[in-house]
């Protein structure tokens, strides 16, 4: 699909082309890899901006922030309806046992495995940077991709049960992809992971950039989630 056609193509869905319009080509990528995104660096960089104008105010005023955030920059997860996913990621989630799941933008960071270690309690999450840019000046004050785990209940339905995240800032050298990861400890709902009794539970990690996940059922505007079994072993 060319441009022009896919900016008719959004249109006719409702998008205006204005929006259609923020396209960013980046440079040379492998076949299939998504070159263009709604939402450039200098939407992020606003993001990055207005987070940091509130580090250290109290809680209530940080999430105030980023929900005004999520709400002028949601459209920026139109990636995942504009643009095909790749090939390449649904392959390596698949390989991880994992279904993917509330799709955002998958042009600057994508997580296609998670994994649960029973005996410490710890969630592992690897993430995937894409792009050198879209972070955050560095080193300071960046920003950081969070991931929020969940394990469903007795009655199967999903609830937190660890989230943490981890700082990254725009490239100074080098260029993508490389891997970070989120180390999560389980620390709520914890009779979900009780006992250690060889028993599978199904299980969702969201990953979601500088906004922070607030449900089991969180649609991230850059990032995704995966749902996969995880098992209690002793």
């Amino acid at each position: 699909m060319t441009s022009n056609t896919r900016f008719k193509w959004l249109a006719v869905r409702g998008i205006p082309l204005a929006l259609a319009s923020v396209l960013i080509v980046a440079g040379a990528r492998p076949a299939h890899a998504q070159t263009q995104t709604y939402c450039g660096p200098e939407v992020k960089d606003e993001v990055v901006k207005t987070l940091a104008g509130v580090d250290g105010a109290p809680e209530d005023v940080q999430l105030a922030a980023e929900q005004e955030l999520y709400a002028k920059f949601q459209y920026c997860a139109a990636d995942a309806a504009a643009f095909p996913v790749p090939s390449a990621f649904l392959v390596a989630a698949r390989e991880c046992g994992a279904a993917v799941s509330n799709l955002g933008s998958l042009f600057y960071e994508e997580m296609s495995c998670a994994g649960y270690d029973p005996q410490r309690r710890q969630f592992a999450a690897p993430i995937k940077i894409k792009q050198t840019f879209g972070f955050g000046p560095a080193p300071l004050p960046g920003s950081r991709e969070h991931v929020l785990h969940c394990v469903a209940d007795a009655s199967g339905v999903l609830v937190p049960v660890a989230r943490d995240s981890v700082h990254l800032a725009d490239s100074i050298g080098g260029r993508p992809t490389w891997q970070f990861a989120v180390i999560a400890n389980a620390n709520q709902n914890l009779q979900t992971i009780q006992p250690m009794n060889g028993q599978t539970r199904r299980a969702r990690s969201i990953l979601s950039w500088e906004l922070t996940p607030t449900s089991c059922e969180y649609q991230p505007i850059w990032g995704n989630a995966l749902n996969y079994n995880i098992r209690l072993d002793q």
